[in-house]
């Protein structure tokens, strides 16, 4: 089954975006008009674009699902949380619009043959270091923000959590030991 994943990251003038196209055997990559086409084995050997293809799979609303502009009905795009200005993700999905497959659905289309040369994966990971030196953080820098951000709530849930079961586990001992008047005593105090 054919999946697309979108890493996006927002400026005023020139954004960047990465596109990700997983067949069986190959992946597309897409960053901004540059396309590559790289074996699994390829992708996991480089290390940051690995954990750029990552991030985008978390960032991406649905792998499986083409979405259609609603301000333009033959531009075709994906539902993507953003990384806004070099600054923090957005919290809810923006519609981002591939670039080089406007008008052609990427998930009906055929697996590739064949990679791309040497050269031309050479002079893609060349473009994708500059990016990655000039434009955006480090791929473990935005994992870590992209996880506060996420899991702050799930944080403070359990904090809550544990501080009640603490609290319960304090009062029964009390209630139990010292009996009806010491706890309602205690009670009124925590």
């Amino acid at each position: 089954m054919v999946a697309i994943s979108c890493f996006y990251n927002h400026y005023n003038k020139i954004p960047v975006n990465f596109t990700f196209i997983q067949f069986n055997q190959f992946v597309k990559v897409i960053l901004n008009d540059r396309i590559v086409i790289l074996t699994n084995k390829q992708l996991v050997s480089n290390d940051k674009l690995y954990k750029m293809f990552k991030l985008s799979l978390l960032c991406t609303k649905d792998t499986s699902q083409i979405n259609v502009d609603p301000s333009n009905y033959f531009g075709m795009g994906v539902l993507t949380q953003q990384y806004w200005k070099h600054i923090e993700f957005t919290t809810d999905y923006d519609f981002v619009e591939l670039s080089k497959a406007k008008y052609r659905n990427p998930l009906l289309a055929q697996e590739p043959k064949r990679p791309s040369s040497s050269k031309k994966i050479r002079k893609f990971e060349k473009l994708f270091d500059t990016y990655m030196t000039e434009r955006i953080k480090d791929p473990d820098e935005l994992m870590k923000e992209y996880f506060s951000i996420h899991l702050s709530g799930l944080n403070e849930y359990f904090t809550r959590y544990i501080e009640h079961n603490a609290k319960i586990e304090l009062l029964s001992s009390i209630m139990h030991n010292y009996g009806r008047d010491v706890y309602s005593s205690v009670r009124r105090f925590l």
